[in-house]
């Protein structure tokens, strides 16, 4: 059976909300997450001011620091602190965002059959990066649509969406969003860079997901090599 026209579109494009976020997401499969951090997580008090003397040999006066720089209200603040530091100590804030584990889910948000037998089905694949201390820091997200009838698939479609948890975590544009598919099956790559990404300073990651659709209807992601920095 052929598919109906509508396949040849180009894929779907990030949601153009107020989020935004990073990195290279490896090894995933959806019965195990990869790599979910396990250390504890350092809170900065609202009031408390970012100590620029902090030790960048000290992992957990580095994420002090950098959680205090996150309550700043604004980058010309941020920079004010970011400015005083050390080569060293701004090597040690992008080392610690560099250490990025993956987690990774995906679930099901609707499923309906409009007519002629053709189910149509939105699937959610979601990877959320965490760095040691800090917790999360980015979440990326795979939006997966198609119409299936038991045999055959049409309208295949993805979007990008994401969260930027993390103090000083930003998005930096989609890097692979590609659908290859036919009748009976296909398979989606969803990737974006994200990055740490202070006043005077960069640490980049990419997250790649990629999922398929085989010719009995299931959805699976597929594993990929292990996180990498993109710098």
């Amino acid at each position: 059976m052929q598919m109906d026209d509508q396949m040849n579109g180009t894929s779907g494009r990030r949601s153009t909300n107020s989020r935004r976020t990073v990195l290279k997401l490896g090894g995933l499969s959806l019965a195990s997450a990869v790599g979910a951090a396990t250390v504890g997580t350092v809170t900065a008090q609202s009031d408390e001011k970012p100590d620029v003397d902090f030790d960048p040999d000290r992992r957990e006066e580095v994420a002090e620091f950098i959680l205090a720089l996150g309550e700043l209200e604004s980058e010309n603040q941020q920079r004010r602190y970011t400015a005083q530091l050390t080569d060293e100590q701004m090597q040690a804030m992008e080392d610690l965002y560099g250490e990025v584990d993956w987690e990774i889910r995906s679930y099901r948000q609707n499923a309906t059959q409009p007519s002629d037998n053709w189910v149509t089905t939105t699937e959610v694949t979601e990877a959320k990066g965490s760095v040691p201390i800090i917790g999360t820091v980015y979440v990326h997200k795979q939006i997966l649509t198609w119409d299936y009838n038991g045999s055959d698939y049409r309208n295949v479609s993805q979007e990008l969406d994401y969260e930027l948890p993390g103090p000083a975590a930003a998005y930096k544009g989609t890097t692979t969003d590609d659908i290859d598919r036919n009748a009976t099956s296909f398979t989606a790559e969803l990737s974006a860079e994200y990055a740490f990404d202070p006043p005077g300073g960069e640490r980049r990651k990419e997250a790649t997901i990629i999922t398929k659709g085989d010719n009995n209807g299931n959805h699976e992601v597929l594993s990929k090599s292990a996180p990498a920095s993109t710098e």
